[in-house]
């Protein structure tokens, strides 16, 4: 089972077509965003994904009333389920987590940073970097297959998304 990774969106409207684009060309069960998408102008064209979506709240997310209007799956961090037997725990910022509530976890995703980056291990970590490329003018996102432990960051300008991107 295949899920996409994306973060700090921050209202890159152009670059959240991108990612919508090449996820749904990518067979995903779910797609997760880390936090900070912003404003729900933007969170609107996430919608767009052909997967099931599910996020948590970054420390810039202000307008969390209008964020949960437009996707009832948004959660306060950290927020952790079981997909496909993995327990997999999601945060915007890896600091706010405890030593105790990562026991038993075995996927740890979190942004912030704008950095992306893959630790394999026991937790396995991702942070799949910035979506708006607005620090480092790069759009990024990951990619991660929840059987094979396989992860990989995509940089979005190297994918080819046809006409219009």
């Amino acid at each position: 089972m295949k899920i996409g990774i994306i973060a700090d969106t921050h209202d890159n409207i152009y670059a959240i077509r991108q990612a919508v684009c090449f996820f749904n060309t990518q067979n995903l069960k779910y797609v997760i965003h880390a936090g900070d998408y912003i404003a729900p102008f933007s969170l609107k064209e996430l919608m767009n994904v052909k997967s099931k979506f599910l996020g948590v709240f970054g420390n810039n997310d202000g307008e969390r009333k209008g964020l949960l209007a437009v996707c009832k799956d948004i959660h306060e961090p950290p927020y952790d389920f079981i997909l496909d037997g993995k327990h997999i725990m999601v945060t915007h910022m890896i600091e706010s987590l405890s030593r105790r509530s990562i026991v038993n976890t075995d996927i740890i995703v979190s942004a912030h940073t704008h950095t992306p980056e893959i630790k394999q291990g026991n937790p396995m970590y991702i942070n799949p970097g910035e979506c708006g490329g607005w620090l480092h003018d790069k759009s990024t996102v990951a990619i991660l297959d929840v059987k094979t432990f396989h992860a990989e960051i995509v940089d979005l300008s190297t994918v080819s998304l046809g006409k219009g991107y």
